[in-house]
């Protein structure tokens, strides 16, 4: 299924911690601290900060969304 399907199985945010991505900024990631939501896998810099990410899960993923193409565009 991977094979056929990669992206599906891609972490959100190009690996980098979700968390830190609804802040506008980029951070290293634990493969530890780690969610799924809607079939989406998002990473965490560590498990107090995947705390803090699911407290206020639905609000992190919108503002994530509309920082990453900014933060994509500068990484480039």
């Amino acid at each position: 299924m991977f094979s056929a399907n990669p992206e599906k199985y891609a972490p959100k945010y190009g690996g980098y911690c979700a968390f830190a991505v609804s802040r506008d900024t980029t951070a290293p990631t634990d493969p530890q601290a780690w969610t799924i939501d809607n079939g989406t896998l998002y990473l965490n810099y560590n498990a107090g900060v995947m705390s803090r990410w699911r407290a206020e899960q639905a609000e992190n993923i919108q503002m994530g969304d509309e920082n990453w193409p900014g933060i994509l565009a500068g990484l480039k």
